[in-house]
């Protein structure tokens, strides 16, 4: 059996990039090592607004940033309304920190640099596709020096930016010590939601586990003078 049957099944997968290159190469990538049978290219995003707004429903968005014609957080909005079911990935040659952050506000489920191998671009597909959250792998310190904060008042204003107001919630909860259930049953969605937020947080905080991620929230949620 392949490993990689759950992107299989995200089939069709739209991709949107005006770079012709990187179209053919992804697109070799989803059909040759993840055996996605259906893959919907588009150069523009007129196309892309086209085939958003038929009758296809999408498991996967493949989206790069930049597109002529168009303002990067108006396509993403409008992938995701037309498309609020499909996980939806930014493919960038950006490294900007207010790109990925952007992204991820936006509601992308992960961010992948095009200046990544293709055996890193084909992990960080496959880990979105088992429902985790991917970004660019960084540190606060680690962001690039133009664009990283530079106080701690500075980093918290920057990672709480790019969670959304459920997953402020579920982070409040989580610093209160309740477990995945006990969050569930308090904002009323399933605990398979709660893990799904809690992935995207540990990403944004840099966490490794619960207890990382309920230090570094406490810290980042502290009323700062």
């Amino acid at each position: 059996m392949s490993t990689h049957v759950k992107l299989a099944n995200l089939s069709p997968v739209i991709i949107i990039d005006d770079d012709e290159f990187f179209r053919v190469a992804i697109d070799v990538v989803l059909r040759d090592r993840f055996e996605v049978e259906t893959v919907v290219i588009c150069a523009t995003a007129q196309e892309a607004i086209e085939q958003l707004s038929s009758d296809m429903v999408f498991g996967l968005g493949l989206v790069d940033l930049n597109m002529p014609g168009i303002d990067n957080r108006n396509l993403l909005h409008s992938f995701k309304v037309a498309q609020p079911h499909s996980r939806l990935v930014v493919l960038s040659a950006s490294r900007s920190s207010d790109d990925i952050l952007m992204a991820l506000s936006a509601g992308a489920q992960g961010f992948i640099n095009k200046g990544l191998g293709i055996g890193e671009t084909e992990a960080a597909l496959q880990q979105i596709a088992d429902g985790a959250v991917y970004v660019p792998p960084f540190t606060p310190q680690s962001m690039i020096a133009t664009d990283a904060p530079e106080t701690a008042s500075e980093w918290s204003s920057v990672s709480l930016a790019a969670l959304t107001p459920r997953q402020l919630e579920v982070l409040r909860l989580l610093v209160a010590g309740l477990p995945n259930k006990a969050i569930a049953r308090e904002l009323g969605i399933n605990p398979s939601t709660v893990k799904f937020h809690l992935s995207f947080i540990f990403q944004i905080l840099g966490a490794s586990n619960r207890v990382e991620a309920a230090m570094l929230g406490a810290d980042l949620l502290k009323p700062r003078e």
